[in-house]
């Protein structure tokens, strides 16, 4: 089941446009108040901004409680910005007031969409989908949707790990999934080693920014479990 949160503007091209290509899939669906969140279809969750939103988001800091909930709350998390970077650029110099330059104001506030995005994407388990206008935004939505019930192989690339700090302790954290080289310190820098993190409770390695219950759970099931663990 599709759900639509209830909140989402009337009138909403995007919902709109959900709705219909939902309708076409054959995907079920209903509105109603959603906490975290505008679409959530099983445990996926999607969080859908415009361009101008987005980069409202990024610089009132929203958009990370935003995802620091989705993460929590949700096994898979999907960004998707929709609209021109111009166009949230222009918004933002229409609608605020700076001493800067309005040409110094834009490499500024380009420099904030794209690292978000870059930040998103790199510090994050959150996947990040950026496009030209709402039709392409209701497509991933939808498709996402009508691929999560089937049963499917999963492609997984051939990686080859190696070390990549001088920390052996962090690089045997971060090759686990979700924890980056930041979360990897602040685990270290908290619990003081592997073995203290293996037996903490995952409430307790909630606390540490960025981690949520699925990232806790992975984390201690890796350094526990008596089993062959894929990379």
């Amino acid at each position: 089941m599709l759900i639509i949160d209830s909140r989402e503007k009337k009138g909403s091209k995007l919902v709109e446009l959900v709705e219909s290509k939902a309708r076409a899939l054959a995907i079920p669906m209903e509105k109603k108040w959603i906490e975290v969140g505008d679409y959530v279809y099983d445990d996926v969750c999607f969080e859908a901004k415009s361009s101008i939103d987005f980069l409202g988001s990024v610089l009132s800091k929203r958009i990370w409680t935003q995802i620091d909930n989705m993460d929590r709350h949700y096994k898979t998390n999907v960004v998707i910005i929709y609209g021109t970077i111009k166009e949230a650029i222009d918004a933002v110099i229409d609608n605020s007031y700076s001493k800067l330059p309005n040409a110094s104001r834009r490499v500024m506030l380009n420099n904030k969409f794209l690292g978000a995005i870059g930040r998103i994407t790199l510090d994050t388990d959150v996947k990040a989908f950026w496009t030209p206008t709402e039709k392409e935004a209701a497509l991933i939505i939808t498709s996402v949707c009508k691929m999560k019930p089937m049963s499917r192989d999963v492609i997984r690339p051939q990686v080859i790990k190696r070390i990549s700090t001088d920390d052996l302790r962090i690089d045997v954290l971060t090759s686990i999934k979700g924890i980056s080289v930041k979360k990897a310190k602040a685990l270290l820098k908290k619990f003081g080693s592997i073995a203290e993190i293996a037996h903490t409770p995952a409430n307790e390695i909630n606390s540490i920014d960025g981690i949520g219950p699925t990232i806790s759970s992975r984390v201690l099931e890796v350094l526990n479990t008596e089993n062959k663990v894929k990379i």
